[in-house]
């Protein structure tokens, strides 16, 4: 696979030679500059130096905003699509730098190097209406020339690139199903009283509509086009997933609720199901795929976190994908993504990162990262130091302030992982046990705590699959959960594909991880480990301590001492409680410390 991308790198380059006369990527956004836009710092400017484009960053770094901008550049398209005024989130345009953007491309016919600037206009034709507009020399752009070929441009302004465009991100890949049970209104009917109750209702028209291919109605809600999807589409679907399909069907309906949406029905060798019952990876695949392999030559593609619901190897494959069909359709491609298995093994010049300038507050960008170097920016460095991973910020600033206090702050990075404690359990975890990491520590606060296995123990006849499912569930299974989480892992093929002795050893791995490298908070959330009656005013006292709620508590002690109970006062709240805590030494503290301490002796490998 490694082989695959590199040949397909190499050969994208070659094809992408500016010093060629072939011109084989038409229609190319060649960079996009910001005089005055969102956050992002002025006159801040993106080059595409690879007609493939991973944008690195913290979540609320500008990721989102540059392919919202990017979607709005072509012809006919407009960034108030997905950047709107509202009494809530005003946009302030100042009266003399509204929010724009400008880009550059090489015009079809006379092969020059133009730019197009489009702004926000604040007309009569609505206050988010964006419309392209004559060059402005304050942003350093040139009037047009005297002989520009009439094609090209309009009157004063050269004409905005015609381009197809794809934004692709997860509620892109929601089907109608998704849409509807996770984001609808509930029914409330005579006959129909939940959304459970709907769905059955109109199973059986789309189970007709998949059997017979028919375009049922029933009133105003119906059946659209059906696709029977291709031998080669279900090919590399097959590819990326790692699954086998005799049969995969694609519909679009309005029967849940008017809005026109998508729905999917699988056929395996041993199971028949709809998007209902797939992965929501499998399901986003599936209409990226579909998309992908009937996009126009010379499209844009803009993919918002296209690794979300995939393992580790799925993404892999994925961008192999996406690789071939830049090669075959000369596609421009701007992915924004936290994965390192996504930006693996890619030209440096591909790469950029997104962050917020601490100065400034306001988004820029370092251009031209080698992967590894990348890492550094989404939180996977390989340093001396021991990094401890933790749920959230508050556990972060408890086991900062205990290493700080004990002298060890140049042994440790503590990090917050933001996608929460499953995704912990299913990324980090799968990741790091594979690689044998003692370097990466993971500290769960203390609902999470399981019993741990030591693999040692464990004899031959308990190393199956089977069994050891069980026992991964087991100690992903946090307190007030009635099951362990069903943690998938990157194997070539899966189960079906004759890999059992691949996916027994990365179980086993996992299972030696969590005994060796996780450990647990000794209360169930950090609020509870820092709280101290003691610090309470008698004015306040019989209101917070009657309340059970640790982060109830904390809140309503803002809220008596500032007067309002912001995310700022809440987190000097918490400031005030640690520093208590750090003074008082208790059981808890010494808890962690010998955490600390177990992790400290570890040694490196």
């Amino acid at each position: 696979m490694e082989d695959e991308r590199k040949k397909l790198i190499e050969t994208i380059k070659q094809m992408f030679d500016k010093d060629s006369d072939r011109n084989i990527f038409q229609r190319y956004i060649e960079y996009i500059r910001f005089p005055f836009f969102k956050n992002f710092e002025e006159n801040l400017k993106v080059n595409f130096t690879f007609p493939i484009t991973f944008i690195v960053g913290q979540n609320g770094s500008g990721k989102s905003s540059l392919l919202h901008a990017l979607y709005g550049a072509p012809r006919g398209k407009s960034v108030s699509e997905f950047w709107y005024t509202t009494d809530l989130d005003p946009i302030k345009d100042l009266a003399n730098n509204r929010n724009c953007l400008i880009y550059a491309f090489k015009t079809e016919i006379t092969k020059t190097q133009v730019e197009v600037l489009k702004q926000r206009s604040g007309t009569k034709k609505g206050k988010d209406y964006w419309e392209p507009a004559e060059p402005k020399i304050k942003y350093k752009m040139s009037k047009l020339p005297s002989n520009i070929n009439i094609r090209e441009a309009s009157k004063d302004r050269w004409n905005p690139i015609d381009k197809k465009v794809f934004l692709m991100d997860f509620r892109y890949s929601l089907s109608a199903y998704d849409k509807y049970f996770y984001f609808g209104s509930k029914p409330n009917t005579e006959k129909i009283k939940s959304k459970q109750d709907l769905i059955r209702k109109f199973a059986p028209k789309l189970r007709n509509a998949f059997d017979n291919n028919e375009k049922i109605s029933y009133y105003s809600r119906k059946v659209y086009d059906i696709k029977e999807l291709s031998s080669n589409e279900i090919k590399e679907i097959e590819k990326i997933l790692g699954k086998q399909y005799v049969e995969t069907k694609f519909l679009e309906h309005n029967f849940y609720d008017r809005n026109k949406g998508f729905a999917i029905r699988y056929k395996t060798k041993n199971t028949t199901y709809s998007e209902a019952y797939a992965g929501s990876g499998e399901t986003a695949i599936v209409k990226l795929v579909i998309d992908l392999l009937n996009a126009k030559n010379y499209s844009l593609v803009l993919l918002d976190e296209p690794e979300t619901s995939l393992h580790p190897l799925a993404q892999k494959r994925l961008i192999n994908f996406i690789l071939e069909q830049v090669k075959k359709k000369k596609l421009q491609v701007i992915i924004s993504t936290h994965s390192p298995d996504i930006i693996e093994d890619m030209p440096k010049e591909a790469i950029k990162i997104f962050y917020e300038n601490p100065v400034s507050g306001k988004v820029n960008i370092i251009e031209n990262v080698h992967p590894e170097n990348a890492f550094v920016h989404i939180g996977r460095t390989i340093s001396d130091k021991k990094v401890i991973i933790v749920e959230d910020v508050l556990a972060k600033m408890i086991i900062e302030k205990v290493i700080i206090e004990n002298g060890d702050s140049e042994l440790f990075e503590v990090r917050f992982f933001p996608g929460g404690v499953g995704q912990m359990k299913q990324d980090e975890m799968t990741v790091l046990s594979k690689m044998d990491d003692n370097n990466h520590f993971i500290i769960f606060d203390g609902d999470q705590k399981a019993d741990k296995i030591k693999i040692e123990e464990l004899p031959d006849v308990e190393k199956t699959i089977e069994i050891l499912e069980e026992k991964i569930k087991s100690i992903t299974k946090g307190k007030n959960e009635k099951e362990g989480q069903n943690i998938k892992f990157a194997v070539d093929g899966g189960k079906d594909g004759g890999n059992e002795e691949q996916e027994i050893d990365l179980m086993l791995k996992y299972i030696k991880y969590h005994h060796d490298n996780v450990f647990f908070l000794p209360r169930d959330i950090p609020e509870e480990i820092i709280w101290d009656n003691d610090i309470l005013e008698e004015e306040i006292k019989e209101q917070i301590y009657t309340e059970s709620n640790y982060k109830e508590k904390i809140r309503l002690l803002a809220k008596w001492e500032f007067d309002s109970d912001t995310n700022e006062d809440i987190n000097a709240i918490h400031k005030k409680l640690i520093k208590n805590w750090i003074k008082k030494k208790n059981d808890d503290y010494n808890e962690i410390l010998q955490i600390i301490t177990r992790i400290k002796d570890k040694e490196h490998k």
